[in-house]
């Protein structure tokens, strides 16, 4: 029989000034896991409880298809990951990670599972890297839309978050359409969405455009409103930016500082306060620093040194060239004698090195070179 042995400990202190104590996790794994079906009445972590978790340590390693990883991870943390259907569930997936964030290890998941990872609310999401880019300010956006357009007797079913569970060989369409009903809504054409079979699955607690935004993404779809109570699906936008107002003061000083720290946003000062736009991640390590907290934002523009860490096993060269530069908002391109040579599998544990240093610790063993100019990464063969 498959089984898993986890022991629990907690030791003391504190972990980066943001859990009293942590948990840490190791898990032995003796055989793989069985594919299961997720538990209809889960109670997933939410709010200050959720963020807490992703800062907490894991020392674990798993050998197993990602389906069952996923529902490892669920099980023990507590987490609501959702897994595109366009990244294959039953890749196996070798991962070891020590003494390392919840959230880091998530990330490290996704590379090896050839995805991206980004966070709509409470909920991890698995997918593609366009997707990833701007699924989270696509929910706010419908979010923002909906506010504006629903009816006055609706807003307050749209806006609750609840959580939405469904069973195995469940079809979308179908669950789409219930939940619209649920909240006195329509699709107009639910012939749009595709005929698709899901395995048992559930989402954490979240308002109507983010359930509806996460459940169109795998389709590379999405919606938008046509009236007060009827939505249209259509096809998931390649650009997509957030416009908020955030009503405090900021001196001509700080305004300036910000700008530098957050260059992809566009920001202004205006009378009712200040005019935001951009991705919805950077907005929120936006308002985070403006509330007088720190700003955790992954590539924050200063004039300090930014330094990687990253552990992969068994990866293409192009696989992880590709994860850095999305990482690093470079555009990558090679050439076709690079292309031929970066489908060599490669492993690397990089601790605390700079962009430059892990680019050559990653091309070295294809002989091949990088150069970056303008924001674009360049890949060619080595000189011989």
């Amino acid at each position: 029989m498959n089984s898993v042995r986890c022991h629990i400990s907690k030791p003391p202190g504190t972990l980066g000034g943001i859990l009293a104590t942590a948990t840490m996790l190791t898990c032995t794994i003796i055989q793989t896991v069985q594919a299961q079906t997720t538990p209809q009445d889960r109670d997933f972590l939410t709010g200050a409880a959720f963020q807490q978790r992703l800062q907490g340590p894991v020392t674990s390693q798993w050998k197993l298809p990602l389906r069952d990883l996923v529902y490892s991870l669920q099980s023990n943390f507590q987490i609501c990951i959702f897994l595109d259907r366009r990244i294959d569930p039953q890749q196996t997936i070798s991962l070891q990670v020590e003494n390392t964030s919840l959230e880091q290890t998530l990330r490290r998941l996704a590379l090896t599972a050839k995805a991206d990872l980004c966070f709509v609310r409470d909920v991890v999401y698995l997918g593609p890297t366009p997707t990833c880019h701007l699924l989270a300010t696509v929910a706010e956006i419908h979010a923002q839309n909906l506010r504006a357009t629903a009816a006055t007797g609706s807003r307050a079913v749209l806006t609750k978050p609840v959580s939405l569970q469904w069973q195995r060989l469940a079809q979308p369409r179908t669950i789409l359409t219930q939940e619209a009903t649920r909240a006195q809504l329509a699709f107009s054409n639910p012939e749009a969405i595709p005929y698709d079979l899901w395995n048992a699955g559930s989402l954490a607690q979240l308002p109507f455009a983010h359930r509806t935004t996460i459940l169109l993404a795998g389709f590379n779809k999405t919606f938008q409103f046509i009236d007060d109570q009827t939505m249209l699906v259509i096809e998931f936008p390649s650009q997509a930016s957030l416009q908020k107002i955030i009503q405090r003061k900021i001196s001509p000083a700080n305004l300036a500082k910000v700008k530098t720290q957050f260059p992809k946003l566009e920001i202004q000062v205006r009378p009712e306060g200040i005019s935001v736009q951009g991705r919805w991640e950077d907005i929120a390590e936006f308002e985070k620093l403006l509330a007088g907290g720190k700003s955790t934002i992954t590539k924050p523009a200063t004039t300090g040194m930014q330094v990687y860490t990253l552990t992969v096993e068994n990866q293409s060269t192009q696989a992880i060239l590709q994860a850095v530069a999305q990482q690093s908002d470079l555009k990558i391109q090679a050439t076709a004698a690079a292309k031929a040579r970066w489908t060599k599998l490669i492993s690397i544990d990089a601790k605390q090195l700079t962009l430059e240093q892990l680019l050559t610790q990653i091309v070295a063993p294809a002989m091949l070179a990088y150069e970056i100019k303008d924001s674009i990464l360049t890949v060619d063969i080595a000189n011989q």
